[in-house]
Formats: structure tokens, C-alpha cells, sequence
């Protein structure tokens, strides 16, 4: 099953638990989920840039694709392989192929995934070594995990797990009793917390709430756009 890819390239994670970690990238094309602001151009392109030096045609077998990161760049010269999008697990059969070439070559693997295709994530999940999972809030992207599907999730999965969650400066209460609620359903302390556009409007009543609650908040600007850089 060949699939769409929008860019591969070598950068840092600039969000979340793992800041800093020197990672291959891998943008899959497409998303269904329709978030209001997205800034991530995850649009079908013909020929898909593979780390500056050349580009390659559209849809992508896994093994070639799998093969030629092999040969840039080893497993042990990075943190981890970043398969990202748009929301990868859209193109759930390209990727499971995608990732057994990967884990097979020595990769450690991590997922960016927004959490609404919760069955797609319980059929590939153990083949990730990291699971970044984004509950989106209404008051940010206009959409909004759902609690019965997080409930949903294998709880094999739940050590790979780590929530982060995008707010600003309208999100209220009962916004942050859900994503308590699903926190709890994962067994989860912590929680990453991004602004809307990287605003630097902190707000302290957000971390009051999660730390008065048992939970461990912090607050990490993306630090990709920072440096400007992808």
C-alpha cells in the first residue's frame, strides 16, 4: 500500500515531553479532522521534498521510502522518527507497512496523533515507541476530543502516552475538567500545555487548576518557531 507523503526532514521536536530530541520528521499528507488555524500545510503535492537534496513522486512505496532515510541517516545518529502530519493514522495502511520497515532497520518510533481516530491508534500503537496525543479543545481549533472515544483506548498503550493540549486565553473550567477526565482515564500526572500561536499571555489559573488536581502542567512554548525552523 503506497501512500502520500508532504516532506521529510531532519530538525529537533520543538513541543511537548521531548523538547530538544534530535528527530527525522516524516509529514504525511492529509487530516480529516478540520481544525480551525491549523498551521501545518499537510496539502497532497505530486513530489514530496526528502531532506533538501532531492524529491520523490507521489504515492510512496514503504520500504523505498523506509530504505532511503536508511541510507542519510542510521537510527543510532538520532532520537527518533517523527511521523507526523496532518494526522498520520488517516493513511492507516500505508503507515503500518511504513513502520514495520522502520522498526525493522532499528528506528525508535513517535507518534503525533490527534486522538480522534482512537481504533486506527489501538491497531498500530504498540509498534510506537512514544505516543504524543493532542486533545483539542473547541475554544482553540474549533473541534474537540471526545471522552467516550479516549476511554476507548488500549490501556497497553497508556505507558507510551503523553497528552499535551493547545489553549488560550478563552479557555474556562469546564474546558479543563474534561481534559482532567481524560487524564485520568489514561492513568496520566502531566500534561504539556501550548498557547494559541505561541502567545505569551500565560495563564496561571490554567496550571492552579491541574497542580490543585494532582496533575503536573507545564507550560512549553514550540520552540521549532522560536529558532524558525521546521
Amino acid at each position: 500500500m503506497n501512500g502520500d507523503i508532504k516532506e521529510v526532514f531532519r530538525s529537533i521536536q520543538g513541543e511537548g515531553e521531548y523538547v530538544g530530541a534530535p528527530q527525522v520528521f516524516v509529514r504525511f499528507s492529509g487530516c480529516p479532522i478540520g481544525c480551525k488555524g491549523c498551521d501545518t500545510d499537510y496539502s497532497y503535492v505530486e513530489s514530496f521534498d526528502f531532506f533538501g537534496l532531492e524529491k520523490f513522486s507521489n504515492p510512496v512505496n514503504p520500504a523505498f521510502l523506509s530504505d532511503k532515510i536508511y541510507d542519510f541517516i542510521k537510527p543510532n545518529s538520532i532520537h527518533s522518527i517523527s511521523i507526523t502530519g496532518g494526522e498520520p493514522l488517516y493513511q492507516i495502511d500505508f503507515l503500518e507497512e511504513f513502520v514495520v520497515c522502520l522498526k525493522n532497520k532499528g528506528y525508535r518510533l513517535f507518534l503525533e496523533t490527534s486522538g480522534f481516530l482512537i481504533d486506527r491508534l489501538n491497531r498500530i500503537g504498540e509498534m510506537f515507541d512514544i505516543i504524543s496525543l493532542d486533545f483539542k479543545l473547541k475554544r482553540s481549533f474549533g473541534v474537540e476530543f471526545d471522552i467516550i472515544e479516549i476511554e476507548k483506548i488500549d490501556p497497553n498503550l497508556f505507558n507510551k502516552i503523553y497528552v499535551k493540549v493547545v489553549i488560550n486565553n478563552t479557555i474556562n473550567e469546564l474546558d479543563l475538567n474534561k481534559v482532567l477526565i481524560g487524564l485520568n482515564i489514561l492513568n496520566k500526572n502531566k500534561i504539556y500545555l501550548h498557547f494559541f500561536n505561541n502567545s505569551n499571555n500565560i495563564t496561571y489559573s490554567v496550571t492552579d487548576f491541574f497542580y490543585r488536581n494532582g496533575i503536573f502542567a507545564y507550560y512549553v512554548p514550540q520552540v521549532h518557531k522560536f529558532l524558525e525552523i521546521r
